[in-house]
């Protein structure tokens, strides 16, 4: 997929304009431009060093012991779904620019509700680890913490990502504010989740003092 990456982006650096829309503003202007190497080269470096990035701390390179607490299978699909999002996205923007247009942030909203919906599939598979998933203290402290808070984020996620899908054809300013709403609320709930639960297994832990 790296490789494929790469070869896409060198074919396609010869065939762009002179300015690529690189980032756009929160109502879909593009408010960003760059040189067809920069818009060629850029996403799939970052990609690379992502997932070589990944991979060591997969591989214990890192020293981080629960980077090796989740599945092979499990990392191999999360590092092959970051793959598919950034080549969605890439593969859009540079295709469109090549044929005299501008990538619409909407269409890429709509990339972003298919990966949400893969990735509430893979979250209640998560296990603790350095690198994916919600890692704040009570996840990480506690494994059924962890499992309680991921499997309902998940489901969340994927009915954000269904839901994404048909508004992705909306307006831009309305898709995009719609997709940071239905990814951004299951999220914060998720935090919040995470810590009633810490505090109803410490309060339900805690023994009574006797009554003198």
């Amino acid at each position: 997929m790296l490789a494929g990456l790469w070869g896409f982006s060198l074919w396609a650096m010869g065939r762009l304009p002179s300015r690529v829309p690189m980032h756009w503003n929160f109502v879909g202007n593009v408010d960003g431009w760059g040189t067809p190497l920069m818009a060629s080269l850029l996403l799939p470096a970052i990609a690379t060093g992502a997932y070589l990035l990944i991979l060591a701390y997969d591989w214990g390179g890192l020293d981080f012991k629960a980077a090796r607490a989740m599945s092979h299978s499990t990392t191999r699909q999360i590092r092959i779904l970051v793959l598919l999002l950034l080549a969605g996205m890439h593969g859009y923007i540079l295709w469109t620019s090549m044929h005299s247009g501008v990538a619409s942030s909407s269409r890429m909203t709509l990339i972003l509700s298919l990966f949400f919906v893969f990735l509430g599939n893979l979250m209640p598979r998560l296990e603790p680890n350095a690198w994916a998933g919600i890692r704040i203290p009570p996840t990480l402290e506690n494994r059924e913490v962890w499992k309680r808070t991921h499997r309902m984020c998940g489901k969340w996620l994927v009915v954000a990502g269904l839901v994404g899908i048909p508004t992705s054809f909306l307006p831009e300013r309305i898709a995009n504010g719609l997709l940071l709403l239905l990814v951004g609320i299951p999220l914060l709930v998720a935090v919040v989740y995470a810590y009633w639960i810490r505090h109803r297994m410490d309060h339900s832990s805690t023994p009574h003092s006797e009554i003198p």
